[in-house]
């Protein structure tokens, strides 16, 4: 790993003795010519150098990103995101969004319901009379796993302002109205038993602020939910069972996002979703790599392949509230082939976030439905999800889908500590 910290440090550097230079030019153009020219000349110096510097600072952030990595401490986005966890917008000195960011919310979110937030999920009938004659608000199903939930009180984890399409065109798209409440995942028991517990997402019109006045609506009764409004499988053309999920209708329900629209990554800072500190990381590391590719560096983070089909590496056996230690990257990386990939597993470039630090094994996956397809597919090898670690969405613009990952127990080994 010494190599990369290597290039980072050479990159930095030019890019810090790039802006002394365009400084000195900026101070001292006069002593080459004089009037409008010399301004002229001063302020374009000037805020070429402006630009440097704020990508030699970037470079340092990596640096230190790099050296957090190779000690195996925890990645400082995703240090600087715990003020955003679950359990710490729970705290009573938790996250609450203050007025003038919940102004600027209702324009560039459409709603205010923010993370942080307390809110009451609406009753079951409410909900209904809401939905169109699919059992859906605006293009995302009411599932039956979510009925259980109806008239509870939670806190707004994530507002969903865009997701990224991984079944179908694999770009972000965007998403209205959604947000997700701390630790309401989809339990796949209407599902087929699906096992990739997936957040839920809640349309703002089936939340309320607790106290808020109750709808008065004449509805189906609870208990024909599930058979009416919010089945779960149908069989195709072919007679195959599909299921339909709010996975399988991401695409259908979004729209596609400009490639140049900055709103996507200022969005999940109004939110809430991300503190400032943590957006200024993401952009600082995105513009860094940026320069570290034209000049043919290495991007952060770095992830050491090989060039074979790479070995499958040890099983560990792991079962559930096992303590597990995630292997070093240097390890992980000798049981991937060129395409980062383990029998067919993607090892992602956040993961690496995660090595070397401990964990809990949550649950071992054999199932899950393709949100392509809505076909059920079974897993050839078993995968591990382990507690409290997803994805942080920091290459994806800050996304706020926060699925979990699927481990090879390759890349893990149990520990007692």
């Amino acid at each position: 790993m010494q190599r990369y910290t290597s290039s980072y440090l050479k990159t930095t550097a030019l890019l810090t003795l790039a802006t002394i230079a365009a400084v000195l030019l900026a101070n001292n153009v006069g002593v080459l010519t004089s009037g409008v020219i010399a301004r002229a000349l001063s302020a374009l110096f000037g805020g070429f150098a402006a630009l440097l510097g704020v990508v030699a600072a970037s470079g340092w952030v990596v640096l230190q990103r790099q050296r957090r990595v190779e000690s195996g401490r925890a990645d400082l986005f995703w240090h600087l995101t715990q003020p955003r966890r679950e359990a710490a917008l729970a705290a009573p000195n938790g996250f609450r969004a203050g007025p003038l960011r919940r102004l600027i919310a209702r324009w560039t979110l459409g709603h205010d319901f923010l993370a942080g937030d307390e809110i009451e999920i609406l009753s079951v009938p409410e909900i209904l009379a809401t939905l169109d004659e699919r059992g859906m608000r605006g293009g995302i199903p009411f599932q039956a796993e979510m009925v259980k939930f109806c008239g509870a009180r939670g806190r707004v984890f994530r507002s969903v302002d865009k997701i990224y399409d991984y079944g179908r065109s694999k770009k972000m798209r965007r998403l209205k109205h959604c947000v997700l409440i701390s630790g309401l995942r989809c339990d796949g028991a209407q599902h087929g038993g699906c096992q990739a517990l997936c957040y839920l997402m809640w349309n703002v019109a089936w939340l309320r602020t607790p106290g808020a006045k109750q709808r008065s609506v004449s509805t189906p009764a609870a208990g024909e939910v599930a058979a009416s409004r919010v089945s779960a499988a149908a069989p195709d053309a072919a007679g195959a069972e599909r299921y339909l999920c709010q996975f399988t209708q991401l695409h259908a329900a979004s729209t596609p996002v400009g490639s140049w629209d900055v709103r996507k990554d200022l969005r999940p800072w109004i939110a809430g979703n991300i503190t400032l500190a943590t957006l200024c990381v993401g952009l600082a590391t995105r513009a860094f790599n940026f320069f570290q590719g034209l000049r043919g560096g290495i991007g952060f983070p770095a992830m050491p392949l090989r060039s074979d089909n790479g070995a499958a590496g040890p099983i560990s056996s792991l079962s559930v509230n096992d303590r597990i230690k995630v292997r070093p990257i240097t390890e992980i990386a000798l049981t991937l082939n060129k395409n980062s990939k383990n029998k067919g597993l993607w090892f992602d470039r956040d993961m690496i976030k995660h090595c070397g630090t401990t964990q809990r094994v949550l649950a071992r996956v054999d199932k899950i439905i393709d949100d392509a397809t809505g076909e059920m597919r079974q897993m050839k090898t078993p995968c591990i999800v382990l507690a409290d670690v997803d994805y942080s969405g920091e290459f994806l613009h800050f996304n706020a889908q926060h699925d979990y990952f699927f481990w090879r127990e390759a890349w893990l080994e149990r520990t007692t500590s």
